[in-house]
Parts: C-alpha cells; sequence; structure tokens
C-alpha cells in the first residue's frame, strides 16, 4: 500500500482506519492522544511524556465503533524509534477490552507494517504481562525485563518470515 492509503474494513463491529498523521483531521488526532493518554498516563499510573514526537513519522491504526474510537496502534518507520520498523502505543478503550479488539488492531498493524516494509523484522517493547500475547503472534524476547517509567517491558523482534 502506497503512503496516504485510507484503508476501511468493518471487524465484528469495529472498524479499521490506516492513515499516515497528514490525512488525519484534528479531532482524529485528539481522539487518539485522549484514548493513549486514558490508558498509558492515567489507568496504568504513569507520569512521562506520552506525545512523543514520533506520530508525525507514523502510520496510524484507528479502530472505531461506530464513530468512538475504541483501539489504536502505530506504525514507526525504520530509524525512527529503533534500527527497524515497529509497532507501538497498542491499545483498547477500557469499555471494549475481552472482545479481542487488541489482537485485531494488532494484526492489522502487522499487515499494513508488512505492506510497508516487506522482509523486515519488526521490534517492540512489551509490556512484560503482554509477552505471551506478542509471542502468539509471532514476536521473540530480546532482553531481560526491564523498567521503563515504573512499568516492567522487555523488547521483542518478529522475524520478517514468520
Amino acid at each position: 500500500m502506497s503512503p496516504g492509503f485510507l484503508f476501511l474494513r468493518k471487524l465484528k463491529s469495529m472498524q479499521i482506519r490506516i492513515q499516515t498523521f497528514a490525512e488525519m483531521s484534528s479531532t482524529q488526532l485528539y481522539e487518539l492522544l485522549a484514548l493513549r493518554t486514558a490508558i498509558f498516563v492515567v489507568e496504568q499510573k504513569c507520569a512521562y511524556q506520552e506525545v512523543d514526537h514520533h506520530d508525525q513519522e507514523c502510520v496510524h491504526i484507528l479502530g472505531y465503533r461506530q464513530t468512538e474510537l475504541v483501539a489504536y496502534a502505530r506504525i514507526a518507520a525504520p530509524q525512527t524509534i529503533y534500527e527497524e520498523p515497529s509497532i507501538g502505543r497498542v491499545c483498547v478503550h477500557s469499555d471494549y477490552r475481552g472482545r479481542q479488539w487488541g489482537r485485531k488492531i494488532f494484526e492489522a498493524a502487522l499487515n499494513e507494517a508488512g505492506n510497508r516494509y516487506p522482509a523486515q523484522n519488526l521490534k517492540i517493547q512489551a509490556q512484560v504481562y503482554l509477552e505471551d500475547f506478542y509471542s502468539s503472534l509471532g514476536f521473540q524476547t530480546i532482553s531481560k525485563p526491564y523498567l521503563d517509567f515504573g512499568i516492567w517491558h522487555v523488547d521483542m523482534v518478529r522475524n520478517h518470515s514468520s
């Protein structure tokens, strides 16, 4: 898929939109920042700079239920966050968990990353409690657990042939 391509697909009451930063409206940007802050700062009680200046370079995977943003992930190009392309900021609104929407939004991100960066490994920073989830999607742990802003994480990589 070429940059700037808008992809819309219905997934059991959740629609996936794939957009670059430039394609997003100010409302969409506000919604994704509000969702990420609600989860990563407020819910997880983690005081850190959530708006990290990478969003402008990322591809955004937005999951909507009707008009409400309920799930999100972003894809960073190689040399943006890591040497490899990466997927991060994966989250699902607390009211919509338990519906496999985290898996669906992440699978959409995997598919898009594969289209944009074929034959390249993907690297993620995973919260330790989600290590098995990411392993089920082909990621292997490459680091010991470490604290990042008070939350245990590991680095994981998915080989491009996975």
